[in-house]
């Protein structure tokens, strides 16, 4: 049986209560006195003992104890009003429903006047759906408590639980003619006309409420919105320009207002709303962030949203200079927009105030990377990794600087290090195995590049740097030929037009003696890349130079040779006009 919790708190009241009154004169009853017979004296005085003991079995949680004992306490004196509620309480707490009214109502047919006998069986009534019984009781309480709201409260209550909402306004109706309007009672009916589907009678509550405090500029809101849900527009911002004067500085007015304006479509007064609301120093910060990330979420909203972005951002960090979760975003935001420089300012200041947030460092060593500041990455990078010693990504910016920085030793370590701590992620997995291989190719150690290259594959067969850097290497060994044309056409498959890829699928060619199919590639290699390098145009040379076209081959040569650095043996090939391998 569900009960209602004033009943349960009423309850508890009554017993300490009755304890007290039994004391004063047992059981509400006269006392004794010389006049009454000694039998009847015996028997209150046996109904008193009997409501003490089971009183003090109800303390020490006896209950079946206690259910005898009050139940004797009636028997012997059925005017003990005490021992009733006592009983009721117990059937109640035994969900025995039907007993524990019984109980309730012996109690409050013996002193009606109590009003916690009176709160406690209406409480039992409406728990079992005994509605107009309920409503009798809480209608003597209101005649007889005119000042206690709470009566009336759970009369109009019950008038809903009946289905009655007309009966429950008119209870709220009564309550205004003799307080007056206040929020909760024109609330209350808001609530009500809402539930009915009288959406106009509900925002007349509302306007009544607002009329009756012009100066309350949150009350003043809840009309705002109101309309704004419904579809008064014009009353909405004329609502929320009447908060603009009586509030000015009201912290959240340019944000509602800026969803007005939003909804309207008129998205360049909406962030004008939404600079000056993150200009005003009264709002929190939290719930600029959440507004902003509204924002953040929508960048196809309109052309220039980023822009605006951006200046809110920077509206909100100068306001909030030290919240971190401000800053966080401002950077984010910078990143978008690769402000490489501003980015990196917010999160290292973020850093400053709490160099424990994990995002803040990998965002760090992200714009590291990116603008090639490769001493710096090697030095973050690495303690970020001792900061964060089970997260993987610093290890792999650590072991790709010191791969930059030819410090192979170190680079190898980092990754084979950071590899531990990659878990359900092959693609991660397979950019360490992939680096690793690059760092033993450099080092010189083909057989572990090799192996490295193949644990890469294992995990993302279709990695297109990988297969395109292992075609490459074999190709320059000489070995695998078959298995290294394999792997450059499907990494040129996976990456159409590369000239990085061209340029190795081609060299394959040339390794296995197809030099015809190698300058067809070739070819386009230099067609692709308005700037190739060194390597690619000595390339072009070679396989030039086996189809017989020594003179053309000459001319590749030289521009590699003023591109940059060769192989080895480019000068003597200027030289002497002819291939050197």
């Amino acid at each position: 049986m569900k009960f209602n919790p004033i009943f349960r708190i009423l309850l508890i009241t009554l017993a300490l209560t009755a304890a007290a009154h039994a004391q004063e004169t047992p059981f509400g009853q006269q006392e004794t006195t010389g006049t009454v017979p000694n039998s009847l004296f015996h028997d209150k005085q046996k109904a008193e003992n009997l409501f003490f003991d089971a009183s003090r079995a109800k303390v020490t949680d006896n209950a079946t104890k206690a259910l005898q004992l009050y139940g004797e306490c009636v028997a012997e004196d059925p005017s003990n009003d005490a021992a009733w509620y006592e009983l009721a309480l117990l059937y109640y707490n035994q969900n025995d429903a039907k007993k524990a009214i019984e109980c309730a109502e012996k109690a409050y047919n013996l002193d009606p006047a109590n009003k916690w006998y009176a709160l406690s069986l209406a409480g039992l009534y409406a728990n079992n759906s005994q509605f107009a019984e309920a409503v009798k009781i809480y209608r003597v309480l209101v005649n007889n408590n005119p000042a206690e709201t709470d009566y009336a409260f759970e009369l109009a209550n019950t008038w809903l639980q009946m289905d009655k909402p007309d009966e429950a306004i008119a209870i709220y109706n009564q309550l205004e003619e003799r307080f007056g309007i206040t929020e909760e009672f024109s609330m209350q009916k808001h609530r009500i006309y809402l539930a009915m589907g009288k959406d106009k009678k509900a925002m007349e509550e509302l306007e009544i409420l607002a009329a009756a405090n012009p100066a309350d500029s949150r009350i003043l809101s809840l009309l705002a919105e109101f309309y704004l849900i419904r579809g008064y527009d014009d009353k909405a911002l004329q609502t929320y320009q009447q908060i603009q004067k009586i509030d000015p500085e009201n912290p959240y007015i340019n944000i509602s207002l800026a969803d007005y304006y939003r909804k309207k479509g008129d998205l360049h007064k909406a962030t004008e709303s939404l600079k000056a609301g993150f200009a005003n120093p009264y709002l929190d910060a939290n719930t600029k962030v959440q507004v902003l990330m509204t924002y953040f979420s929508q960048l196809d909203e309109y052309e220039g949203i980023r822009d605006d972005l951006t200046e809110l951002s920077r509206i909100l960090s100068e306001v909030h200079p030290n919240e971190p979760r401000v800053l966080m975003l401002r950077g984010e935001i910078l990143m978008m927009n690769e402000d490489w420089a501003g980015a990196l300012e917010a999160f290292k200041k973020v850093n400053e105030l709490d160099p424990g947030k994990y995002q803040v460092w990998e965002n760090i060593l992200r714009i590291l990377a990116i603008n090639d500041d490769i001493e710096a990455l090697a030095d973050q990078s690495s303690t970020a990794s001792e900061l964060f010693p089970v997260q993987p990504l610093p290890y792999y910016f650590n072991g790709y600087a010191n791969y930059q920085l030819k410090q192979y030793d170190k680079a190898s370590r980092a990754l084979s290090t950071g590899m531990k701590f990659v878990v359900n992620d092959n693609a991660m997995l397979a950019d360490f195995y992939s680096l690793s291989g690059d760092v033993y190719h450099a080092a010189g150690k083909d057989a572990e590049a090799f192996a490295s290259y193949e644990s890469a594959l294992r995990q993302n067969p279709d990695n297109a740097a990988v297969l395109n850097n292992y075609a490459y290497y074999l190709s320059l060994k000489g070995e695998q030929l078959a298995r290294a044309a394999e792997m450059a056409e499907k990494a040129n498959k996976l990456s159409p037009d590369n000239p990085t890829y061209l340029d190795t699928w081609a060299w394959v060619y040339y390794k296995s003696g197809n030099c015809t199919r190698a300058a067809e590639l070739m070819e386009r290699v230099v067609q692709l890349d308005n700037n190739p390098d060194a390597t690619v145009l000595e390339h072009y040379g070679d396989v030039l130079y086996k189809l017989g076209k020594t003179s053309e081959a000459l001319q590749w040569w030289q521009k590699a040779k003023a591109a940059g650095e060769g192989s080895q043996w480019l000068d003597k090939k200027i030289n002497n006009g002819e291939l050197y391998e």
